[in-house]
């Protein structure tokens, strides 16, 4: 079962009255490690996709022209 969705169906059992809320720590630590793991996966695509981006030495020099 979905991690957030178990963090949110203990938030919606909670008492309207209370102050407090209780969120079950497993689905907490499963969510946020979930989270963090796609932080990662996310932060090495951008890295990927910033070196396909740069322009390679070669590339970068100027075409000889035949005037």
């Amino acid at each position: 079962m979905n991690f957030l969705l178990l963090v949110l169906l203990d938030i919606s059992a909670s008492d309207d009255v209370s102050r407090h809320l209780t969120i079950a720590r497993k689905p907490m630590e499963a969510l946020i490690s979930d989270w963090l793991r796609q932080g990662e996966e996310i932060r090495s695509l951008r890295a990927l996709v910033a070196r396909q981006a740069q322009p390679s030495p070669q590339s970068s020099r100027p075409v000889p022209s035949d005037h």
